[in-house]
Order: C-alpha cells, then sequence, then structure tokens
C-alpha cells in the first residue's frame, strides 16, 4: 500500500527527529560513538539518524527498538526523540528543529481521540480528508 502523504511529508518528521537526536546527544556531552556504546546502536546508524540519511533515495526511517535503546542511553522519555507526539500525524511536521523539544503528551482529549471512524471512511480507500468518526449520542451513534 502506498503513503497517503508524500514523501517530503515523512522526510520532515525525520528531519526534526535528526534535530531532537543531535540536541539531546550535545546536551549530554556524548559523541555518536559513546552514544553507540551506551546504546547498542552503530555509530554509523547514529550518524545516518541525525543526517536524516537511509540511502540515497529515503530518510532515515529508524526501528522501534532503535528509538527505546537510544531514549535508554540518553535517560529520556521516547517522546522526547519523536516529534510531533502531541498532535495527530497529518501534514508536514511544523516543529523547530533547533529547540530542545519540550515534551507534554496528554492523549486522548476529545471524545474523537477514542472514536470509531465512520464506517464510510472505514470502507473507502486512502483519502485526503480528515476522518470522520462515529460519537456515541445517548445510546446511538452520532454522525
Amino acid at each position: 500500500m502506498a503513503d497517503v502523504l508524500p514523501k517530503s511529508y515523512w522526510a520532515s518528521y525525520g528531519y526534526a527527529l535528526s534535530a531532537r537526536l543531535k540536541v539531546l546527544r550535545a546536551m549530554r556531552g556524548l559523541t555518536q560513538r559513546r552514544l553507540s556504546e551506551l546504546s547498542g546502536v552503530s555509530r554509523s546508524l547514529i550518524s545516518n539518524l541525525e543526517r536524516n540519511h537511509y540511502n540515497c533515495a529515503r530518510s532515515a526511517d529508524p526501528t522501534l527498538s532503535t528509538l527505546y535503546r537510544l531514549a535508554h542511553a540518553l535517560h529520556v522519555p521516547p517522546a522526547a526523540l519523536l516529534p510531533g507526539v502531541d498532535a495527530a500525524v497529518g501534514s508536514r511536521c511544523q516543529e523547530s528543529a533547533t529547540a530542545l523539544p519540550s515534551v507534554r503528551v496528554e492523549w486522548p482529549l476529545t471524545p474523537e481521540d477514542t472514536a470509531r471512524f465512520e464506517e464510510s471512511y472505514l470502507l473507502a480507500g486512502p483519502v485526503e480528508d480528515e476522518p470522520r468518526f462515529a460519537l456515541m449520542l445517548g445510546g446511538r451513534e452520532g454522525r
């Protein structure tokens, strides 16, 4: 299945992650080599993540275990590495790439956050519109 959003949108999240990783590593006074030793993640992968580079065709796309290993070695919550954790993914990452990340995540915030998607959204192929939710109103589904 193809990505619904353009690759440049995903690269923007990779770029924000790379900036966060660099800022947090520098904040802790670690070299890439030392972070590698502490995390068990190869130095070359850390370098690729910090440059947002996987190969000539794609931006870096770390595995979940890589992110958790880096967070553990840096003594930060995993959300400190992940950009945009406080909002639904829907467009390019809007975070400042130079600032130290501020982490405040509270979810769910609205009834839509835990609601089922409407049937029409479930049955349709990739769509560009925001999803619609089937909310329970007074014992029946509302639209």
